[in-house]
């Protein structure tokens, strides 16, 4: 090779060596955050970008109303993100339609053991892994001091403390959730030992346990002195509990969004369900970073999940977002440590039992809601109500797998 040829290849590798150090991979990111949730989830891909590296978060926010039907028909049109923000329970259809990606591969004991167990395990469908826990929701019990002086231990003791808080004269009550919303439903049914399916997936929703938890609930909703409101809806809820009309609430960390500055409350762990002796068992949900099928920078990708789920993001999440987030090591930051609110959802968590991400969950809301409506609001017997419950989603169920 001549001396003149070496002299212009060594020039065009400098003058094309910019163009390299340039060139960035994006990856994109869909969420539906809103507020608080929003503006720290920006503040943790605004520094992530900021470090200057090759890769790059590019933000969607999408309405959480449509995320769901939006992901399942823009990936395998591969018009989709290359990761995205969803809880679990959608993990098993996305799975079987292959709209998204195991991370298996790329997964370490040392990556494994830095989240809280429970998140992993709500992430795990048919021995994979799809995507990393960003964070953790399940219902706790607020309540108001001034009516309900400390948290109750029982229900007998939450019962007993709802009535002593109620003044119907004043439109005032001891004890406000959407109790014939069956996600609440769970907290009760699970602490009672029922179970949405049995161990081999089957749905068992008329059960003995079953029954005695929406007896449970009827009692709560029926009881003469009246500590519950009728019909109760999540506008309901926080407009009682804002007003200081409402002695506890049962809900979850984004009801901390919603009540107006000044008013004083307390976070407490569910009560020990007092006819079994067993904690109520609320539903867990992991909110995770999930990689789409049609990703076409994986491990990249993958990096980027590490990023936000990571410590450093964990810490910002937590203190400004006001998530319960699923990385360990976050709660002994000397910044998150001392959260009163944050600790107790973490306590929360070791009752609490993972949402089924099976795709036959789906099938079970309609039929159970119709359930829980004609218990609380009806006057249909829990055994008959859980019956045609259990005959209607076994149905559907059926008719899926065809």
């Amino acid at each position: 090779m001549s001396k003149r040829l070496l002299v212009l290849l060594a020039g065009l590798a400098l003058l094309s060596a910019p163009a390299f150090a340039l060139a960035k991979t994006t990856i994109t990111v869909w969420h539906s955050y809103r507020g608080k949730e929003e503006a720290a989830f920006a503040k943790v891909v605004e520094a992530f970008n900021k470090k200057g590296g090759d890769l790059q978060i590019e933000l969607l926010g999408i309405p959480y109303d449509a995320f769901a039907d939006k992901i399942t028909a823009a990936v395998p049109r591969d018009k989709g993100p290359d990761l995205f923000i969803f809880a679990h329970d959608r993990i098993g259809d996305w799975a079987a339609q292959q709209v998204i990606e195991p991370v298996d591969f790329w997964l370490t004991d040392e990556i494994r053991g830095a989240f809280l167990p429970p998140t992993m395990q709500a992430l795990t469908y048919d021995d994979a892994v799809y995507g990393l826990p960003l964070a953790f929701k399940m219902v706790a019990l607020y309540y108001n001091p001034k009516l309900v002086p400390t948290a109750p231990k029982t229900t007998e003791e939450m019962i007993a403390m709802a009535k002593a808080a109620t003044n119907a004269a004043d439109k005032q009550f001891g004890l406000v959730y959407e109790n014939a919303n069956f996600y609440y439903q769970l907290a009760w049914m699970q602490g009672f030992g029922g179970r949405v399916f049995s161990k081999r997936g089957k749905p068992r929703l008329a059960s003995d346990e079953v029954v005695a938890s929406l007896d449970f609930a009827r009692g709560l909703a029926k009881d003469p002195a009246g500590f519950m409101p009728e019909e109760i809806s999540a506008t309901l809820v926080t407009s009682l509990f804002n007003q200081g009309k409402a002695g506890m609430v049962i809900s979850g960390p984004w009801f901390m969004g919603e009540i107006d500055k000044g008013v004083d409350y307390r976070v407490a762990t569910l009560p020990t369900i007092s006819a079994t002796g067993k904690p109520a068992r609320p539903a867990l949900t992991a909110e995770a970073v999930i990689m789409s099928a049609k990703c076409k920078h994986k491990k990249e990708a993958f990096e980027v999940m590490q990023y936000l789920t990571g410590a450093e993001a964990g810490v910002i999440m937590a203190t400004e977002g006001r998530q319960p987030v699923a990385r360990a090591e976050v709660y002994r930051n000397p910044k998150v440590k001392g959260d009163a609110v944050l600790g107790v959802f973490r306590k929360q968590l070791e009752s609490a039992l993972p949402m089924p991400n099976s795709p036959a969950m789906r099938m079970v809301w309609s039929p159970m809601t119709t359930a829980m409506n004609k218990v609380i609001n009806g006057s249909t017997p829990p055994a008959e109500a859980a019956k045609e419950a259990q005959a209607e989603i076994k149905k559907l169920v059926k008719g899926a797998r065809r």
